[in-house]
């Protein structure tokens, strides 16, 4: 798995949550979880679906929390200081 693609396709996911939730970390988990996964045919389908399930798993398991920390526990140290 391309590691560089991963981490491009987990901030996609993330920003788009977020833009559709309204930053609001709950709404974001529900986003996630109804977004598809990539098909059999789809480009880089490894890296789109894990990227999804590591989304999906940190704002679910995180409901409760802040989105700051939401966004550090992904790794989005930069964006977390944005969203401050």
């Amino acid at each position: 798995m391309n590691h560089k693609l991963f981490l491009q396709y987990l901030e996609e996911y993330t920003l788009e949550a977020l833009e559709n939730a309204e930053d609001d970390v709950s709404a974001a988990a529900d986003y996630l979880e109804k977004v598809q996964r990539a098909g059999m045919m789809a480009k880089n389908r490894k890296e789109k679906n894990a990227a999804l399930d590591r989304a999906s798993k940190v704002f679910s398991s995180s409901r409760e929390r802040s989105l700051y920390v939401v966004l550090k526990s992904l790794g989005m140290d930069d964006l977390a200081k944005e969203k401050l």
